[in-house]
């Protein structure tokens, strides 16, 4: 997978840095759906974090959180006010204040303040490898991420089990953490998860890691990490690659975390020459 990885690497090398998106649910598939099912049923707080816990069923009650609101498509007010009716109690169970409640071109908003200028974020585990038709392997991998979270301080909020006609069966967790200007350089839970295997020991230390998943996949607790492969002809030529990151990566404001140099064997050929030595670089975004 490496071979193929790498050779991917030099075929669609793209020079700017750019940070990993999350694909979120899109109004069209939401209308595509035709989904008219019960309305999650919120199971007593645990008794460790005290998080609510549940299962959705409709898509308008998957909350999307950033900024200071959280947010969701809905056809109609019906379904907002069923959103709200939702979400409004779990945001003031854990110090949020609405101080705002909207609905328009179909999306409905809530936005709030906290007395300690902590927001909600959102972790989606659909990314992550477990077996989506065992209920108990998907709590057994949530459960993985919240308590990494409460020990971090980062106080989880909710967490439910997903299932829909549409998505795969997954969970998500809801919690809380200090915004940033750049949602970037929040401390949030996230996922890596690269063509090539993770050099985990270079980021140790950088990012709190929660949870090995794969050798190319892992979620941790930090700002957003970035990866690069280089290729070159020999070793000479790779640590310059990586000086020249190095040196693009600071003048676009990003840090850079570490680097390893490997000899490929077999090299990589292509009709413009040979790669003997490649360089995983990890970076902040």
């Amino acid at each position: 997978m490496k071979k193929l990885a790498l050779a991917a690497a030099v075929l669609f090398s793209v020079s700017a840095v750019k940070a990993a998106e999350f694909a979120d649910i899109s109004a069209g598939e939401v209308k595509a759906s035709g989904i008219e099912v019960p309305a999650p049923v919120l199971k007593a707080p645990s008794a460790k974090c005290g998080h609510v816990a549940g299962e959705i069923t409709k898509l308008h009650l998957l909350a999307q959180a950033n900024r200071s609101q959280v947010y969701s498509y809905a056809e109609t007010e019906a379904q907002y006010n069923e959103f709200k009716a939702m979400w409004q109690p779990i945001l003031e169970k854990f110090g949020m204040k609405v101080v705002s409640a909207e609905y328009k071109n179909n999306y409905g908003v809530l936005k709030y303040e906290s007395a300690d200028g902590r927001v909600v974020r959102e972790f989606m585990g659909d990314k992550l490898h477990y077996d989506a038709l065992s209920a108990a392997d998907m709590k057994k991998v949530q459960h993985e991420l919240l308590e990494p979270l409460e020990q971090a301080g980062m106080t989880p909020v909710a967490a439910f089990m997903i299932k829909t006609e549409i998505l795969r069966p997954t969970f998500n967790v809801y919690y809380l953490t200090k915004p940033e200007a750049d949602e970037a350089s929040e401390v949030q839970l996230r996922q890596l998860m690269n063509g090539e295997n993770i050099d985990f020991d270079l980021l140790t230390g950088a990012v709190t890691l929660v949870k090995k998943d794969a050798e190319f996949s892992m979620a941790y607790i930090g700002r957003e990490l970035g990866f690069k492969t280089k290729l070159a002809a020999d070793e000479t030529g790779i640590n310059a690659k990586i000086t020249d990151y190095k040196k693009f990566l600071a003048e676009n404001k990003k840090d850079f975390i570490a680097s390893r140099v490997f000899k490929l064997d077999p090299p990589i050929e292509f009709s413009g020459g040979k790669f003997n030595y490649a360089a995983n670089i990890y970076f902040f975004q």
